[in-house]
Protein backbone atom coordinates (compact mmCIF):
# COMPACT_ATOMS: atom_id res chain seq x y z
CA UNK A 1 0.00 0.00 0.00
CA UNK A 2 1.41 3.11 -0.87
CA UNK A 3 1.22 6.31 1.73
CA UNK A 4 0.76 9.08 -0.06
CA UNK A 5 0.68 11.29 2.14
CA UNK A 6 4.71 10.57 2.58
CA UNK A 7 4.88 10.37 -0.96
CA UNK A 8 3.66 14.36 -0.85
CA UNK A 9 6.04 15.48 1.79
CA UNK A 10 8.91 14.15 0.15
CA UNK A 11 8.44 16.12 -2.95
CA UNK A 12 7.82 19.14 -0.59
CA UNK A 13 11.09 18.32 1.73
CA UNK A 14 12.72 17.43 -1.78
CA UNK A 15 12.24 21.64 -2.70
CA UNK A 16 9.46 21.42 -4.58
CA UNK A 17 6.52 23.36 -3.30
CA UNK A 18 3.06 21.58 -3.06
CA UNK A 19 1.81 24.52 -5.58
CA UNK A 20 4.69 23.46 -8.01
CA UNK A 21 3.68 19.64 -8.06
CA UNK A 22 0.46 20.36 -8.82
CA UNK A 23 1.16 21.94 -11.89
CA UNK A 24 3.93 19.59 -13.27
CA UNK A 25 0.92 16.63 -12.45
CA UNK A 26 -1.74 18.51 -13.77
CA UNK A 27 -3.88 18.88 -10.65
CA UNK A 28 -5.17 21.34 -8.76
CA UNK A 29 -3.33 22.45 -5.07
CA UNK A 30 -6.20 21.27 -3.13
CA UNK A 31 -5.18 17.38 -4.47
CA UNK A 32 -2.21 17.43 -3.86
CA UNK A 33 -2.65 19.31 0.17
CA UNK A 34 -5.52 16.89 0.95
CA UNK A 35 -3.01 14.11 0.47
CA UNK A 36 -0.21 16.04 2.27
CA UNK A 37 -2.42 15.92 5.21
CA UNK A 38 -4.01 12.84 4.86
CA UNK A 39 -7.16 13.72 4.28
CA UNK A 40 -7.31 12.06 1.05
CA UNK A 41 -6.21 8.38 1.78
CA UNK A 42 -6.03 7.86 -2.47
CA UNK A 43 -5.99 9.89 -5.66
CA UNK A 44 -7.19 8.93 -9.00
CA UNK A 45 -4.89 6.41 -10.52
CA UNK A 46 -4.29 8.35 -13.41
CA UNK A 47 -3.10 11.73 -10.93
CA UNK A 48 -1.16 8.77 -8.55
CA UNK A 49 0.77 7.57 -11.23
CA UNK A 50 2.07 11.16 -12.07
CA UNK A 51 2.54 11.71 -8.31
CA UNK A 52 4.72 8.86 -8.34
CA UNK A 53 6.77 9.88 -11.27
CA UNK A 54 7.07 13.31 -9.79
CA UNK A 55 8.54 11.24 -6.62
CA UNK A 56 10.90 9.30 -8.47
CA UNK A 57 12.10 12.32 -10.62
CA UNK A 58 12.90 14.99 -7.20
CA UNK A 59 12.89 11.66 -4.53
CA UNK A 60 15.81 8.98 -6.39
CA UNK A 61 17.96 8.49 -2.86
CA UNK A 62 14.61 7.42 -1.75
CA UNK A 63 13.88 4.30 -4.41
CA UNK A 64 16.90 2.46 -3.75
CA UNK A 65 19.19 2.76 -6.27
CA UNK A 66 16.92 1.56 -8.98
CA UNK A 67 18.15 2.19 -12.34
CA UNK A 68 15.96 2.94 -15.33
Amino acid sequence: MIDWKMVALNIRQSGVSLSRAADLIGCDEQTINRLSRGDTKEPKFSIGVKILDLHFDFCKEKHGGIKL
